[in-house]
């Protein structure tokens, strides 16, 4: 079990107690199967850190469920191993109504421009007020701004405890909103959960360009999760419609504290990256640099970070690097950074996919069938 463990890279490496097999079931899309398998560990351990471990996985997956319930019949809002800012959010969650969708029967589709970054952007209406939000797979929760909040007047719940990290490792004050409605063409969100914060911290230095990128808010997983979504860079246009389940045996997407696609290197050897269309560029994670030979990486110095934390920085490139999306699809990338912090929170993946893995093409994200599909 710990041999197909390593190839995450999993850093202090975790007991073959049964966590193995929780991440295994994760990986093929198996959730409730995974949920049933980590109940059972947790209650039954006597390992502290394989009980904080499947603790914290078994939230996770409830809580990208939004099975608020479940977190508090297991007893999960009360263990101290899961952070205190999720706990607060999730009982906060489990006490409103929950995000209603409200789909058109034809697709929608919705004009769509890059921010400085790269970031996909679209029009929404937020409580009826026109805004433009980021369309970023990297957020586990969507996200507004403060001055966004009240100008819709909207209650904020205040924790002290309460805060989120952002793409280097930094913990951000938060609060949290529940927006009453959102809209995207003929799409309507309902009653759905939103971290606020300062404006100060959605706004990103551009050095180039000499000020600012302001930020109104971010669509986060927590939404697209629930759509099937496609992001046309070729033509700058989204196309949004309600996900049809169906019976898939190519799954190459699952989530595991943020999502992550199975993919290949060019001799077929597993390789993990997750997804972030918040980040322009595809950065590559340590474990990579054991598993592929001939690489050439460099210092350089470059600008980067995320929300609240862009400064120059001395980072590590791979000139070239080139993976095998799937059978048929190889994708070279030129000049990849490495990773600035974790992406997601039980393993250390080979690298994350930024919106250059579509550049110039098309990226389908069905997260209903475990499906990610590019065509550039």
């Amino acid at each position: 079990m710990m041999k197909k463990l390593k190839v995450f890279d999993l850093g202090n490496q975790k007991s073959d107690e049964g966590l193995g097999t929780a991440l295994e079931f994760i990986i093929m899309g198996e959730d409730s199967i995974a949920i049933n398998h980590l109940k059972q560990l947790y209650n039954s351990t006597q390992n502290s850190l394989v009980k904080s471990e499947a603790a914290n996985l078994l939230f996770d997956l409830y809580f990208t469920r939004s099975e608020w319930s479940q977190i508090e019949t297991d007893g999960l809002l009360e263990e101290p191993s899961i952070e205190k800012s999720n706990r607060i959010i999730a009982r906060s969650c489990g006490m409103s109504e929950p995000p209603l969708y409200s789909f058109p029967e034809s697709p929608i589709h919705t004009p769509m421009k890059l921010s400085f970054s790269g970031c996909p952007t679209i029009e929404v209406l937020i409580n009826g007020k026109k805004k433009f939000f980021w369309l970023d797979t990297g957020a586990g929760m969507t996200v507004i701004s403060s001055t966004l909040a009240n100008e819709c007047s909207m209650n904020l719940l205040k924790e002290k405890e309460m805060v989120v990290g952002n793409s280097t490792n930094q913990d951000l004050d938060t609060d949290l909103a529940f927006i009453h409605s959102i809209k995207i063409k003929d799409l309507l969100i309902r009653n759905q959960p939103a971290l606020v914060l300062s404006d100060n911290l959605l706004e990103i230095p551009l050095p180039d360009k000499k000020g600012n990128m302001v930020i109104d808010g971010i669509i986060g997983w927590d939404i697209i999760q629930h759509l099937h979504l496609e992001i046309d860079y070729k033509a700058k246009e989204v196309l949004i419609q309600k996900p049809i389940t169906k019976e898939n045996k190519d799954r190459n997407l699952f989530f595991c504290g943020a999502p992550f696609i199975k993919v290949s290197s060019l001799n077929e050897k597993p390789l993990y990256f997750g997804l972030d269309t918040g980040a322009n560029k595809t950065h590559f994670g340590q474990p990579l640099l054991s598993k592929l030979d001939n690489l050439v990486v460099e210092n350089r110095l470059i600008h980067a970070g995320g929300i609240g934390d862009v400064k120059e920085r001395e980072i590590q490139c791979i000139n070239y690097l080139s993976i095998q999306f799937n059978s048929q699809q190889d994708i070279t990338f030129a000049n990849v950074r490495m990773m600035l912090s974790d992406f997601g929170s039980f393993f250390t993946p080979d690298g994350v996919f930024g919106s250059d893995i579509a550049k110039d093409g098309r990226l389908i994200i069905d997260y209903a069938n475990r499906k990610v599909d590019v065509f550039r």
